[in-house]
């Protein structure tokens, strides 16, 4: 189970059943893993990372590590996020136990895009936050 942790009861019982002389049913599995700890999440989407970028923060996070406010006065932040209305349909599960729920290999990256969506965009400085900016998708018009 350690080695796929999206496995299904039923993919698991099948694996068990298939290498032993005595079968066991997916409610067995479960039964089983629950005992030990193991419960069904939906698996967290986190943005998917490229090193580079992981490598380009790193690097801004040293260049200002030192700065004092007057510096951070002269920055204006900018995000934008994207948010989909319908696409909700790709939910895996993964068995994990609760301490364990935050581990990378618990984590489905996301991909944006897909069904309608609502793009957020908006910037911060150091004298405020300015209005949100609202763009919708052709498809929830």
């Amino acid at each position: 189970m350690k080695k796929d942790r999206r496995k299904s009861s039923r993919q698991l019982a099948s694996d068990w059943n298939s290498s032993h002389e005595k079968s066991i049913s997916a409610r067995t599995v479960r039964r089983r893993l629950f005992n030990a700890g193991y419960k069904s999440y939906t698996t967290k989407r986190e943005p998917y990372r490229k090193p580079s970028h992981c490598s380009a923060r790193l690097k801004f996070a040293k260049q200002c590590s030192d700065w004092n406010f007057s510096n951070w006065k002269t920055v204006l932040f900018s995000d934008e996020s994207h948010f989909e209305v319908f696409n909700r349909k790709n939910k895996s599960f993964v068995r994990c136990l609760p301490s364990e729920s935050d581990k990378p290999f618990n984590l489905q990256p996301r991909v944006q895009g897909g069904g309608g969506s609502i793009n957020v965009w908006g910037i911060m400085t150091a004298k405020g936050v300015a209005p949100l900016v609202l763009s919708c998708s052709s498809s929830l018009l």
